[in-house]
């Protein structure tokens, strides 16, 4: 019985293809599928209720805000709605007439200040704004100001510089006893 198989070849039942492959392929096929079907579902059936959902709320919150102001409008004017004036029906009223008038101008002597800015060449107002830049960041002889300490931000902070190179000695070690496994199935066949 042992005489039917060969090592290395094909088992009975199986093709050429490799199976964990096409089992793969057919399993994200299905996620993708999947995914598209969910999405669909989404757009066409909940999306919609919860934009209906949210107009709805906006109108009752228009209406609540309309409410509130005009209780509040009345309480300001101290009527309510039981004491309120009668209306008066329109009646017509007549329109204005514009009539010139003359205006007099009159010169004075009160002398008005009229300011001027001295002109001042770029170097000098370049030099200035340094010394405002200098004076601001606190009397330091330098331009730009210098970070005094580095951000203590990031992945590395967190876990420490310690933790990322033995990680990276395991990944190397995997991949060296992955190799190592490989070249050792080449060989004995």
């Amino acid at each position: 019985m042992a005489d039917d198989f060969e090592v290395g070849g094909l088992l009975p039942g199986e093709s050429s293809s490799n199976r964990t492959f096409v089992m793969a392929a057919v399993g994200l096929g299905a996620l993708l599928i999947l995914s598209m079907v969910c999405m669909a579902a989404y757009a066409l059936w909940y999306a919609p209720r919860q934009q209906a959902a949210r107009e709805t709320e906006a109108v009752e919150i228009v209406l609540q805000n309309t409410e509130v102001a005009g209780t509040q409008t009345a309480e300001a004017s101290g009527a309510t709605q039981e004491a309120a004036p009668p209306t008066v029906a329109d009646t017509a009223t007549p329109s204005p007439t514009i009539t010139p008038t003359q205006v007099v101008v009159l010169p004075t002597n009160t002398p008005t200040e009229f300011l001027t800015l001295d002109t001042v060449e770029p170097g000098t107002a370049t030099a200035a704004a340094q010394a405002t830049l200098d004076a601001e960041i606190g009397g330091g002889g330098g331009g730009t100001p210098t970070a005094t300490a580095l951000p203590v931000t990031g992945f590395a902070d967190e876990v420490g510089m310690p933790a990322l190179l033995l990680l990276a000695g395991v990944l190397l070690a995997v991949i060296f006893v992955a190799r190592g496994v490989r070249t050792r199935a080449e060989a004995r066949d």
